[in-house]
């Protein structure tokens, strides 16, 4: 197992895994989206000759991130927003998040 999978094990485990921060204080984490994006695209990179990627992997690129997606894009979710947005602001950097978390699911298969 190459390091970049371990990594993504053990943030995959942590306490700020982003779905697993979003469920618990129901507030986005940006160093954990940050990380997060990091992890999986090492991974992709590392494994990208191999055959198949860690089944995973896969499942929280696909489901997990599918989970987040469908997580901040309920209103509810912008319902409450950090002092330095507005909630219109807030809406939008949600919604770059939501494009951002798309693009890394479509970069696992492509």
């Amino acid at each position: 197992m190459k390091d970049s999978l371990k990594q993504f094990f053990e943030y995959n485990d942590s306490d700020e895994e982003l779905a697993y921060y979003i469920r618990m204080n129901a507030e986005w984490n940006e160093e954990s989206f940050i990380r997060m994006q990091q992890l999986v695209r090492k991974v992709i990179e590392d494994y990208s000759d191999d055959d198949y990627y860690n089944k995973t992997f896969v499942f929280y690129c696909v489901e997990i991130i599918g989970v987040i997606i469908g997580t901040i894009s309920s209103e509810d979710f912008c319902n409450t927003w950090p002092e330095c947005f507005t909630q219109e602001s807030y809406t939008d950097f949600i919604a770059e998040r939501i494009e951002q978390l798309k693009l890394l699911q479509k970069d696992l298969f492509y």
